[in-house]
């Protein structure tokens, strides 16, 4: 009786096969697990709604942290400063886009109507009517 040789290097890849597969399922997980936009500068956690209507990817973006910092679209701002930025930054997305440009304001859920009402005002101040406020969706 003929046994078989242990030593089957004759060019055989079977061994890679399962490594490819592991590095594959790795790959895919990553991609559906990973981040597909930029984090925000500040921390901020919308508070939770029902509402579904998407906000437009056409317009500028308040972000006011549960400390009271602010931000327009990823810079750091001042309150005193807020309404020459936001107008340079209003018209730097109009001329991107072509259209006036929407004005969303995303606040941290912990955040009182008192910290809220000083932003308010300037928006209200400089002319601005008409926010949008960004939530998480709601259950």
């Amino acid at each position: 009786m003929k046994f078989p040789s242990g030593d089957r290097r004759g060019g055989s890849d079977d061994q890679l096969i399962p490594l490819i597969n592991v590095v594959f399922l790795m790959l895919i997980f990553f991609m559906v697990i990973g981040r597909i936009g930029p984090a925000d500068r500040l921390q901020v956690a919308p508070p939770a709604s029902r509402s579904q209507l998407p906000a437009s990817e056409q317009g500028v973006t308040i972000l006011i942290a549960r400390d009271g910092s602010l931000a327009i679209d990823e810079t750091p701002v001042a309150l005193a400063t807020l309404a020459p930025l936001l107008q340079a930054a209003l018209d730097r997305a109009e001329l991107k886009w072509g259209r006036p440009a929407e004005l969303r304001i995303k606040a941290d859920a912990a955040l009182t109507a008192g910290q809220l009402a000083p932003l308010l005002e300037q928006l209200r101040v400089s002319g601005r009517s008409k926010v949008r406020l960004l939530t998480w969706p709601g259950k």
